[in-house]
């Protein structure tokens, strides 16, 4: 019994644990078939999808009519139906990530090809390390200067604190601007953490699995679009405070710069060292060795060289275009073999010396583009017009004005030197005041040996007689202790000769131009005839007079230190507004209004000499006339309008005045509107040019102008017979030369003889070939034009191949045929 119990006990212990083991697994395996589905599933829930997808797709009837089955609790729904009912919804959201993945990845790409700095903000900041530099430059250079005084330096360190804080401005705007981009690219990025969708994937366990790969790309994609977006704010926001700071910098340094300017005409008059032959006493400076001063001019002209070189391509542009018209018309002469002709004309400049006219020209108008350029800058370009003018009359001056000139370069570059010493020693101002005796004493022998043909002679004359006046000041502001006065005025009078010697120079070479253009362009035309060029010259003089004397004046005045002072004076009373009534208008803007009006008028006047049109009789090769009046209507109608543009008339005002004008025209000047409407078709319609022969009504004779409101006949006489532009066009127009130049001529000869005809009008036929400007394309023709029985009358017809010299060729025709007939005994009546 124990045996059969104990065996009894162990069999309902197994079963037990069996059953136990069983609902365990059951209920093991009915939560991975609920929560956690296989892989089975997962492609069970795909091919489901593939071959069923309207499961999901209730429509909305059956979801209202079974809310339980849209909750999927409904307990008859078996097994399987449930698993693909949730293998849709899972699919769908996959969809939908993977499209949210993608556009997140495309807009990092954005952030981050937008977070890059562009080349304009790296050049910037890179600008802001030059920008420093000149910072430092004039900070030194004003301390260097508030104890001694140099007044065109302190003008050069004005604009180069001008030029900077222009570009600061600059900078700060671009600094703002592209900050401002990336704090609006920041704000998006930080958009990106609050993004359900992405939030909701990180939830979710089951989908996170499947994006592993993108979302870990996603990770590093924003680190690194984070990582530079953080780098270029930083790089920008150094950029702003460096900028600022400069701005800071600059700002107080232009304040200490104005107010030693404001102060600098009365210190230029104070005593800057003790009397000549007193103790030199207390150095008011720091020692400064010259390798110093020259080490800081230096870095001056490389400061000046890289914010100026605009100025410098208009120069050299100038200067080569003026070169190239030059060879270009010297190549023309040379073609036709006429450069000899150019000596009646006293071209010699242009012709001996092309390369160093160039340069002249160059470097005289260099002051006027680089008016605030630093002492050696403006000392340097100042030598080399120096060299070019040395080149020029090295052959064409005597040795007695040569040698001054030379005695002149030689001061020029003492004085060039003494005029960066700040404080010279006692023994440096005796050196200076022997330069300024030297000066005086080279300026007394160009007075002396001044030639009769220069240009500018009396003008030269009184440049020479100040400049002995100007040295001599220096010298009595040496002995007291006025250095920084005396060293501008020696520099400036020595500087004054050099540059009215190159004005001189460029006012002869710009003749020559004129001279040159005008006898090219005649040659091309073929009109050989040699000019009257003393009325040009005349003409060209008188406003190249004005232009030299002004640069000159412009030049001496900035040497002087004054030139700044006297601009903003005269700009300021030319601009101050004036009222007249209610209308306002300022002197400089009727200033410039009668410049432009007289300019306009100078070019319309005198265009015709690029073309070889001096204004003479000669009609041949001038049919380029009418031309010019369509080129000379053009500049003074644009003349006018730039006038008045540039004056600030109003133009509502303009066009009133002009209605009222329109008024009065229709009423009164009826006449005078229509000559000037006739000219203008005469001009465009052309049955008639300067140089054909015409006539009109009863004049004959040569077109010589047409003009706005009348043309100009020159008759056979020589009179000038002016007929108004209306009447040309009512009357009936005869033009010889409107399709050609030939004119058909005949007259008749009477013969006493018994002779074969024919070979009498073989006679003439070979007679009238042979003779100068016969049109032999054209035979002539013999007819018989009556016959007695003692004579035969002959009518004789030819054509010339000039109008102009139809008569001639008559003439000549005539007087062959008597010497012919006389030869082989042909009597004629």
């Amino acid at each position: 019994m124990a045996q059969q119990f104990l065996y009894i006990r162990k069999t309902v212990l197994a079963v037990l644990l069996v059953m136990v083991s069983t609902i365990l697994w059951a209920q093991q395996s009915q939560d991975t078939q609920a929560g956690r589905p296989d892989r089975q599933n997962t492609r069970q829930r795909s091919q489901d999808q593939q071959a069923a997808p309207q499961d999901d797709q209730r429509s909305p009837q059956e979801s209202q009519a079974n809310p339980q089955d849209r909750q999927g609790n409904r307990p008859w729904r078996n097994r399987a139906n449930s698993a693909s009912l949730f293998a849709d919804s899972a699919s769908a959201i996959s969809a939908e990530y993977m499209l949210h993945i993608e556009a997140v990845y495309q807009k990092f790409d954005s952030i981050r090809a937008e977070t890059k700095l562009g080349p304009e903000i790296i050049k910037a900041g890179e600008d802001l390390k030059e920008t420093d530099t000149v910072i430092h430059f004039v900070e030194r250079n004003l301390s260097l200067y508030d104890q001694t005084l140099n007044l065109r330096n302190l003008e050069m360190l004005k604009i180069l604190l001008e030029n900077v804080q222009r570009d600061l401005r600059g900078y700060n705007e671009d600094f703002k601007g592209r900050y401002e981009e990336l704090e609006t690219l920041r704000t998006k990025m930080r958009t990106f953490r609050r993004d359900t969708l992405l939030r909701q994937l990180f939830r979710d366990t089951v989908a996170r699995k499947q994006f592993l790969p993108q979302l870990a790309g996603l990770r590093s994609r924003r680190r690194t679009t984070d990582s530079l977006l953080r780098s270029s704010l930083t790089t920008i926001n150094r950029y702003k405070t460096q900028a600022s700071a400069a701005s800071i910098k600059s700002a107080q340094l232009m304040s200490q710069l104005e107010n030693q300017l404001s102060t600098a005409g009365a210190r230029v008059f104070s005593k800057e060292m003790n009397y000549l032959w007193e103790s030199p006493g207390h150095m008011p400076m720091k020692g400064e060795t010259i390798g110093k001063l020259f080490a800081d001019d230096e870095r001056a002209l490389n400061l000046y060289f890289a914010t100026s070189s605009e100025n410098r391509f208009i120069r050299w542009i100038i200067g080569i275009a003026f070169f190239w018209w030059v060879m270009r018309n010297l190549r023309i002469l040379k073609r036709e073999d006429k450069l000899d002709t150019l000596k009646q004309y006293d071209i010699t400049f242009l012709t001996l010396q092309p390369f160093a006219s160039a340069f002249t020209v160059i470097f005289s108008i260099a002051p006027l583009i680089d008016l605030h350029a630093p002492v050696a800058y403006a000392q340097f370009v100042q030598f080399l017009l120096v060299i070019s003018l040395t080149f020029l009359f090295r052959k064409q001056w005597p040795r007695s004005m040569f040698y001054p000139w030379i005695g002149v370069i030689a001061l020029f570059l003492a004085f060039s030197f003494t005029s960066h010493l700040l404080v010279p020693s006692i023994f440096q101002r005796l050196v200076i005041i022997a330069m300024n005796v030297a000066g005086a004493f080279v300026a007394f022998l160009f007075l002396k040996n001044l030639p009769d043909k220069i240009q500018l002679r009396r003008f030269i004359r009184l440049v020479l007689v100040l400049q002995i006046g100007l040295h001599f000041l220096a010298i009595i502001f040496n002995l007291a202790g006025r250095i920084t006065l005396s060293q501008m005025l020696g520099a400036t009078s020595i500087f004054a000769v050099t540059q009215v010697m190159g004005l001189s120079a460029l006012m002869e070479i710009l003749i020559e131009a004129v001279l040159l253009q005008i006898h090219t362009s005649r040659t091309s035309n073929r009109l050989d005839a040699p000019f009257d060029h003393n009325q040009i010259v005349y003409n060209f003089r008188k406003p190249l007079l004005w232009v030299v004397v002004i640069m000159w004046l412009i030049v001496f005045t900035s040497n002087l230190n004054i030139y700044d002072n006297l601009f903003t004076r005269i700009s300021d009373f030319l601009n101050e507004p004036r009222f007249i009534g209610s209308t306002s208008f300022t002197f400089g803007s009727i200033l410039l209004f009668f410049v432009i009006i007289w300019l306009a008028h100078f070019l319309q006047r005198y265009v015709g000499y690029l073309l070889g049109d001096i204004g003479d009789d000669d009609g041949e090769g001038l049919a380029h006339r009418s031309k010019l009046l369509v080129t000379r209507l053009i500049v003074l109608s644009a003349g006018y309008l730039l006038a008045i543009s540039a004056s600030g008339l109003p133009v509502d005002k303009v066009t009133i005045v002009l209605g009222a004008l329109g008024v009065g025209i229709g009423l009164g000047l009826q006449n005078i509107v229509n000559n000037f409407v006739s000219g203008i078709i005469l001009i465009f319609d052309r049955p008639l040019k300067v140089g054909d022969s015409v006539e009109v009504g009863s004049h004959s004779g040569r077109v010589k102008e047409i003009g706005l409101r009348s043309s100009t006949l020159v008759t056979n006489d020589g009179a000038d017979v002016i007929i108004p532009n209306g009447d040309v066009l009512s009357q009936q127009i005869v033009n010889w030369t409107l399709g050609n130049t030939f004119r058909r001529i005949d007259f008749t000869v009477t013969l006493l003889t018994t002779e074969d005809k024919d070979s009498v009008i073989a006679i003439i036929k070979e007679v009238i070939k042979s003779t100068k400007h016969v049109l032999h394309k054209r035979d002539p023709i013999v007819l018989v034009d009556g016959v007695k029985d003692s004579d035969i009358t002959l009518k004789i017809y030819f054509w010339c191949d000039d109008v102009l010299k139809a008569e001639i060729v008559k003439s000549d025709v005539r007087y062959q045929l008597h010497r012919e007939f006389k030869v082989k005994g042909i009597a004629t009546k």
